[in-house]
């Protein structure tokens, strides 16, 4: 009975459904720079996939996407996502998001801020996507 027992659970285990991710987006209006976060089921104050993308360069937790950043901070709740990331030997921070969201019942409604990268600029950002 055991031995029929044990595969079974496995196979169980096997169907068990994966764990949703999406890309929340955060972008200036007119495109010139934009922060993404892959979200997964956890929230933001978990992620370790980030891009960031200005003046035609981009930063990125992949490997060999872009200049390598890791995860200096990231915070979430009901009404605010804060996000560092930096160089990947943690020295230098290379982006700090903003964002506040207007909530109309259970889920975001709007999601904006700022996004900040020290000695480049400043931009507004809308974000869209993401489970809020």
């Amino acid at each position: 009975m055991i031995r029929f027992a044990l595969p079974a659970i496995g196979l169980s285990l096997m169907a068990a459904p994966a764990a949703a991710t999406e890309w929340t987006i955060c972008a200036s209006k007119g495109g010139e720079a934009s922060f993404s976060v892959l979200v997964g089921s956890l929230g933001i104050g978990t992620a370790n996939e980030f891009k960031v993308e200005q003046g035609g360069k981009m930063w990125s937790t992949t490997t060999g996407e872009g200049t390598p950043i890791v995860r200096g901070q990231s915070f979430e709740d009901d009404n605010t996502i804060l996000i560092d990331v930096r160089t990947d030997d943690m020295g230098a921070v290379v982006a700090e998001l903003r964002v506040f969201k207007a909530r109309e019942g259970d889920e975001p409604t709007a999601m904006g801020g700022t996004l900040r990268m020290p000695g480049v600029g400043a931009w507004s950002v809308a974000c869209d996507g993401g489970e809020g």
